[in-house]
């Protein structure tokens, strides 16, 4: 007959009291199986309730027999404590593994690695305190296994080749295409081809529906562009052109002033353009002044006054001032005296003076081409003059006389 349940109970706890005075092993022998099965749960119990007695911060390590502290994040239990007061020892868990929690086992886990054969990629690295982050590479989106999502490949997003795009791919989702194709590209069947592949001769109903106003405008555009192409080309070339030669002419000067001369001749009470000084002349000669838009209609009258006002400041140089000792005129120009002309003759008129010197046309273009100072093209067109044998100081005077400066031939003596 079965025993009831409290007479089962006091049995057992007699037993468990008369087990702690009986060798080890006993159990096994004089234990009937009927009383095994009553008194294990109540072990089981015991072993459960001294577990639940840890204290806070410590955990029951089953080695030991006894709460311990756990091992922190990124290192492993190496050796139980030997008491509650002693700490465990715990070592780093080694390359290639991790623990991201504390704990109180012996090893760490391993770190996962990246499929790259299914287009995985490692988003972080595995360390000693985490796993390693995979996803997908740019242009793939995950395919997860489970739930969770850790166990995933990688497929490429699909391209919506001439479709409009709903939502873009990213690592979570496929792309998203729309069924109405892009402008300028017309559906066959499933797909959408672009109107520059076919022509109206060759295309269907729905191409040209869609590509035959844009097709008929895009021919016309082409051949606006291609007529103003050439025209645009022409005018810039000639406008570079244009202000090459303007900005080569400026900085051989501008056209004589007009506005002090016609001053001049106004009348006998207009105060003259320069006083009757040789050194006011010697200013006549070198001066060079910008004359606005519009003045060349009056250049004759211009350089009349200038040659009336030369052959004033020359006779008043004759009578208020000894003339100065002339160099030899039969003299050769030497070192700096060729910057003495320079400075005498009109950046303006030096070509023309090089030509009353008889210097060769071909050696100015030359010089022009070679040199691209404007004085440094002076000097060197002078000094190949000079290498001539009728290079002296008196074709120089004379050729100034011919061009009618008199005031700067009269300016050079007095520098010479």
């Amino acid at each position: 007959a079965l025993l009831s349940p409290s007479l089962q109970v006091t049995l057992a706890a007699l037993w468990l009291a008369a087990s702690e005075l009986q060798p080890p092993g006993w159990q096994d022998r004089a234990v009937p199986r009927r009383q095994r099965v009553l008194v294990q749960p109540l072990l089981r119990l015991r072993r459960e309730a001294h577990r639940r007695s840890c204290p806070t911060g410590m955990n029951w390590i089953e080695a030991a027999q006894q709460c311990c502290t756990p091992c922190p994040a990124g290192t492993f239990l190496s050796k139980p404590c030997t008491s509650p007061e002693n700490d465990s020892v715990c070592l780093a868990c080694p390359a290639g593994t991790f623990h991201n929690q504390p704990n109180t086992v012996n090893e760490c886990q391993a770190c996962n690695e990246c499929d790259r054969e299914a287009f995985q990629r490692v988003l972080s690295n595995c360390s000693a305190t985490s796993n390693v982050a995979c996803g997908c590479e740019p242009g793939h989106f995950r395919v997860c296994f489970d739930h969770s999502c850790s166990e995933f490949s990688c497929r490429k997003c699909q391209p919506c080749t001439g479709r409009l795009i709903q939502r873009p791919c990213s690592e979570a989702q496929d792309t998203l295409c729309d069924s109405s194709c892009k402008p300028d590209f017309y559906r066959e069947g499933d797909e959408c081809r672009p109107c520059h592949t076919r022509t109206l001769d060759t295309c269907g109903k729905e191409c040209q529906q869609v590509c035959g106003g844009n097709s008929e405008q895009g021919s016309g555009l082409e051949y606006i562009l291609l007529g103003l192409t050439g025209p645009l080309f022409l005018g810039a070339l000639a406008i570079y052109h244009k202000r090459k030669r303007l900005w080569h002419d400026s900085l051989a000067g501008g056209p004589l002033p007009v506005a002090p001369a016609t001053t001049s001749m106004a009348g006998p009470a207009a105060t003259p353009w320069c006083k009757l000084t040789a050194r006011r002349c010697d200013n006549l000669c070198r001066t060079q002044l910008y004359s606005p838009p519009g003045t060349e209609r009056a250049t004759g009258a211009a350089r009349q006054s200038l040659e009336h006002q030369t052959l004033l400041c020359k006779q008043a140089s004759d009578e208020g001032q000894p003339s100065a000792a002339p160099e030899p005129r039969s003299a050769l120009l030497q070192g700096s005296q060729l910057y003495a002309v320079i400075d005498v003759v009109p950046v303006r008129r030096w070509k023309e003076f090089m030509r009353m010197l008889e210097l060769r046309e071909a050696e100015i273009e030359l010089v022009e081409l070679e040199v691209a100072h404007i004085r440094d093209q002076q000097y060197e067109m002078l000094k190949r003059w000079c290498q001539q044998t009728s290079a002296t100081l008196d074709h120089v005077f004379a050729a100034l006389e011919r061009m009618e400066l008199g005031g700067c031939a009269e300016a050079l003596r007095q520098s010479l």
